[in-house]
């Protein structure tokens, strides 16, 4: 059966581009043939186009659509804008709204050429295409012409994740969006979509684990997705979240702070001593943020009775694993790893083994969806990439954009707000539409591949 799958970029073309809502005076009247009207375009950008309305629907959309096809959307914007208010439908065939479809999409372009600093305009004109597509929608609706909501809502996702930075709940009405669409046409999603769909989910179910609805939904996901690995990846996270519960622990970290001071000056006795040694298995992170040194602390408990009495607990073999290392004898803190590797109760405590032991990349062979090394990964390869010159060196900033929202999707804490944070600093360091345009020539929602070093090269979309 032939693959249903849809770029953004085919689905754009398919839509025959953007459109705004009619503005709410009364309609223009129809001018007579022998007095053609003069418009211009709104604001700064297009003062200087000047156009001439011809007297007849048919001519209006006839010059409206070369203009729009050709790029020059200031000259088009009059001429649509004329058919909205008077025969808003209209296409010289079957009507549609495209002319709706391509009043949004130029404001979206004059959205992009508006100065950076004026956020309020730029808003503006974005919520003039929002509004306009809607109004197309509309006004089908009201003609009883059916359409295709599939398309419009890939279009609408894709809208919110291009401009999040603009919009305060952009996440949640990208992720209903792209969900709408998975929905209507489950197999129809590139992998791509189903990604996006993937880092929303820890918004909308919540990043607790067990989360056996958010697993429910991860699965349908999996189920979708044409890359084998990246699905049998999500069909594994989707079942450690939905059976395994870790033991995290809710201390604060004033509490933590304290224990960590009683471990210094000698004084960790008893039960404070397991419980210490959880927090620093399971959130080594977060002892780096108190402004201990993770290892460090693996050592010191390692001497500790109450951890060398513990010869068989995983946890304990693993601390005297990292004190070996840190005193130099390699062949001993490996053997000891391998024993806390083999006693280990599941798949993610081995990762985090491997993992106090820098041994990232084993980790995720044995837990992909572990998160503490994938943000170590993700951090590798942002080093990798380096700070390239070129536009097209750039792209590899929305590949690693979208790496750490996948850490995001997978982790809980600091490491999520970090990764979220670090994502952010990524698509605000990416190329603008503005570098793009022109050289080399992309469009939004076009897919891209862009290098990452040593780490090889990656596809992503344009935003």
């Amino acid at each position: 059966m032939p693959s249903l799958r849809l770029t953004l970029f085919s689905v754009l073309a398919s839509l025959a581009a953007c459109s705004a809502p009619p503005d709410a005076e009364a309609p223009t009247p129809r001018p007579a043939p022998s007095a053609p009207l003069a418009s211009y375009g709104p604001g700064d950008y297009c003062a200087e186009t000047y156009v001439l309305l011809q007297p007849t629907t048919r001519s209006n959309f006839s010059l409206g659509s070369e203009y729009y096809r050709n790029g020059d959307y200031c000259a088009a914007y009059p001429y649509i804008k004329q058919i909205l208010a008077t025969e808003p439908l209209f296409t010289g065939e079957d009507p549609d709204d495209r002319n709706y479809l391509r009043m949004a999409s130029i404001y979206e372009d004059f959205a992009a050429n508006v100065d950076s600093t004026n956020q309020a305009e730029r808003v503006a004109y974005l919520d003039s295409a929002l509004t306009t597509r809607q109004a197309g929608v509309a006004a089908l609706e009201r003609e009883g012409i059916a359409y295709d909501s599939y398309l419009r809502d890939l279009r609408e996702g894709f809208f919110y994740f291009q401009n999040s930075a603009l919009y305060e709940d952009a996440e949640q009405k990208q992720f209903e969006a792209f969900t709408r669409a998975f929905e209507a046409k489950p197999d129809s999603l590139e992998d791509w979509y189903l990604t996006r769909l993937f880092a929303g989910s820890a918004a909308e179910f919540g990043d607790e684990i067990p989360n056996p609805e958010r697993a429910a939904y991860i699965r349908s996901l999996s189920e979708a997705i044409d890359d084998a690995a990246l699905r049998e990846n999500y069909a594994q996270f989707a079942a450690y979240i939905e059976t395994e519960a870790p033991d995290q622990l809710a201390i604060r970290d004033s509490t933590v702070q304290t224990l960590l001071e009683h471990l210094a000056d000698g004084t960790l006795r008893g039960s404070a001593v397991l419980h210490l040694v959880q927090i620093v298995r399971q959130q080594p992170e977060r002892i780096a943020d108190l402004g201990r040194d993770p290892a460090e602390v693996t050592s010191r408990l390692a001497e500790l009775p109450e951890v060398l009495a513990q010869v068989d607990n995983p946890q304990t073999l693993n601390a005297l694993s990292a004190r070996a290392r840190r005193e130099g004898d390699t062949a001993r803190a490996n053997e000891l790893l391998q024993r806390a590797i083999d006693n280990a109760k599941s798949n993610a405590q081995r990762a985090d083994f491997y993992y106090l032991a820098g041994q990232y990349d084993r980790a995720l062979q044995v837990f992909p969806s572990h998160g503490p090394s994938l943000y170590r990964r993700a951090g590798l390869i942002g080093q990798a990439v380096g700070q390239p010159t070129t536009t097209e060196g750039r792209a590899a900033y929305w590949c690693l954009a979208d790496l750490y929202r996948d850490v995001a999707a997978r982790t809980s804490g600091t490491i999520a707000q970090n990764s979220r944070r670090a994502a952010s600093a990524y698509e605000r360091a990416a190329p603008t539409r503005e570098q793009y345009f022109l050289n080399p020539g992309w469009r939004p929602g076009e897919s891209v591949r862009a290098s990452l070093g040593s780490y090889g090269s990656c596809t992503t979309r344009v935003r």
